[in-house]
């Protein structure tokens, strides 16, 4: 793809460069088993558009080999380039292979703003572009290395960076207090749907001891276990796929489709909970509360969704028990079928007993849940905000735009 300087950026000492020429390609293999390292992260322990790689495995997880990376270096995904996985390694390890390891090559660009330069939608679009193969679309580092690119000269790149490493500070000190408000939730969930938020006195039942007062029942006497709901005729429907369900989200995240007819499907209601059933997206966590249609309609998605309906408690304390390893890790544990093709059977929950307080109890615990999930959000949404801001503030330099 030729590149062409502005009459402006050519004024301003802007220049055109190969990216083999401010990044070079670091591939040291490594054998799992044969090494002293502790600490490996694959693509699934770097998040899209964050720098920060927040959780790490071990190398014993992993066979086959892998890459050696330092402190400093920069983990890019190779495979799957529209995920926009780029980090850089705080630690001594390994890391993927479907990785590439790379460092800068100091001259045209300056320390520190490579990680920034590959963030941006300019170069995460060419990276893209001339990704190889149909299922798990990968790029090979001579495809990349000829990529040109424009760079603004040396004394712009650092009020650039300046500017981004502040934005940057700030994302990584909301990220660090959205991983506490997360484990935070986490805590409220185990403690309080279990043991009470006030509640002194306990007593002992077949499953434990439980707070004074509350009942042992199946999850499934709180809940309807995918309820028969009728299609409105002539009607167009809303459809939910397993793609619009996020890992951890109350809310649906992606499109949803409307359709004029349907052949099967789970079926739903405004309210009900929406419970992956199949492997991966069970283990991964997919589990949302359905918010989008309109009043009494009915809604249909995926076949692999159980569908939830509560009965005697609210939609949002159901979801916060079904996120419980008492709910959710169990269901994990009773996948049966196939390897690869697992899948959650709905007798499930009438197996999962549950502690159910007084309708007074109740309410204190959901407002506390309430309270931790809205925190998240907000932390998330902040997020959010200013990684567009950084994106956008990048965007606009890489074509002059900002003076």
């Amino acid at each position: 793809m030729a590149i062409e300087l502005s009459d402006k950026q050519i004024k301003d000492g802007w220049q055109i460069v190969k990216f083999g020429e401010i990044a070079k390609n670091i591939s040291k293999r490594v054998e799992p088993s044969e090494t002293d390292l502790e600490v490996y992260v694959g693509l699934e322990h770097i998040d899209p558009q964050s720098l920060r790689i927040a959780r790490r495995g071990v190398p014993a997880d992993v066979k086959g080999q892998k890459l050696r990376v330092r402190p400093g270096q920069i983990i890019f995904g190779k495979r799957r380039a529209y995920q926009k996985k780029v980090a850089v390694a705080d630690f001594e390890g390994i890391c993927s292979a479907h990785a590439m390891v790379l460092e800068e090559v100091v001259g045209k660009i300056i320390p520190g703003l490579l990680p920034f330069f590959m963030q941006s939608d300019m170069f995460m679009d060419r990276a893209v572009a001339i990704s190889e193969g149909s299922l798990s679309p990968t790029i090979k580092w001579k495809a990349l290395a000829i990529q040109e690119f424009p760079l603004p000269p040396i004394e712009r790149q650092k009020e650039i960076l300046e500017v981004l490493e502040k934005v940057e500070e700030a994302i990584s000190r909301s990220e660090v207090a959205f991983d506490s408000a997360k484990i935070l939730r986490k805590a409220i969930r185990s403690n309080f749907l279990f043991k009470g938020c006030t509640i002194k006195q306990t007593e002992k039942t077949h499953w434990g001891e439980v707070p004074k007062g509350w009942k042992i029942q199946p999850l499934s006497e709180m809940a309807q276990i995918n309820p028969r709901y009728t299609l409105a005729k002539s009607e167009p429907i809303q459809f939910c796929e397993m793609a619009a369900v996020g890992n951890d989200s109350m809310s649906i995240e992606g499109e949803i489709e409307t359709r004029e007819k349907v052949s099967g499907g789970a079926r739903f209601k405004n309210k009900d909970i929406l419970f992956a059933r199949i492997t991966p997206c069970a283990e991964n966590g997919k589990i949302t509360i359905v918010d989008f249609l309109k009043e009494d309609s009915v809604g249909v998605g995926s076949t692999e969704f159980i569908v939830i309906s509560p009965r005697k408690t609210s939609s949002e304390y159901l979801y916060h028990l079904c996120r419980t390893n008492r709910v959710h890790g169990y269901a994990i544990k009773r996948m049966a079928g196939t390897t690869g093709r697992q899948r959650i059977p709905n007798e499930v929950f009438d197996e999962i007993m549950i502690p159910i307080p007084p309708s007074e109890g109740m309410s204190i615990i959901e407002e506390q849940l309430h309270n931790a999930e809205k925190t998240v959000i907000s932390i998330e949404s902040k997020i959010s905000r200013m990684k567009m801001l950084r994106t956008s503030f990048f965007n606009e330099v890489f074509i002059g735009g900002v003076q």
